[in-house]
């Protein structure tokens, strides 16, 4: 199993953390991260807080949504909100003009659904790195079909794979969209976690 064993967020990979339960079973992307004012660390869906959520260790769910190793400057008290239009965190404000648009956690719209991507398209992925028990690390296309896939080598057994809507590998990944928009057959793009980006690499 590959996990990482620290994070470059402001607290131990060991931290323990509160995950909303819809978050974690996978039914809710992860679209909030809070801090309160000890610096605890909470991971919410759409409609910010909820009444169920589920303790685990701040490395599993950076290992699990790699976009939370983005937020290395969240400071306790703080609050950001994944922006679905402009593809990263925003920071939590409140409106002084009247004229800006709120930031709110919410599910992915299909209204604003990218016209090359299509959501019902079927997507193979790694049932290890689907479930957080491995990182994900490659996107790869190839006859014709995108997948998905943890640290490794490239060929994995059809027992290894599930197929997954487009949409709700998003859901779940919301950092591969706009690779899922960008993958060429014949290339592999690989997550660096050190600067929090996809490195394309023509395969072999």
């Amino acid at each position: 199993m590959s996990q990482i064993t620290e994070t470059k967020l402001d607290a131990s990979s060991r931290t323990e953390v509160s995950v909303d339960e819809d978050v974690l079973a996978l039914r809710s992307p992860l679209v909030q991260v809070r801090r309160d004012e000890q610096g605890s660390w909470f991971f919410e869906g759409p409609g910010g807080s909820s009444d169920s959520t589920v303790r685990t260790v701040l490395g599993a769910v950076v290992n699990a949504w790699p976009h939370v190793a983005a937020l290395g400057d969240l400071e306790p008290g703080r609050s950001a909100i994944w922006s679905w239009h402009d593809h990263g965190w925003t920071s939590e404000f409140e409106c002084t003009c009247g004229e800006c648009e709120q930031p709110a956690p919410v599910d992915l719209d299909r209204r604003s659904w990218p016209a090359d991507l299509d959501p019902e398209a079927l997507v193979s992925v790694e049932e290890t790195a689907l479930s957080g028990q491995v990182v994900l690390s490659d996107i790869l296309y190839t006859s014709g079909r995108i997948a998905l896939l943890g640290v490794g080598e490239q060929n994995r057994s059809s027992e290894e794979m599930t197929s997954v809507a487009m949409a709700n590998v998003i859901r779940r990944w919301p950092h591969t969209m706009r690779a899922l928009r960008s993958v060429r057959s014949g290339y592999l793009l690989r997550w660096n976690p050190e600067s929090l980006n996809w490195h394309e690499y023509e395969t072999v």
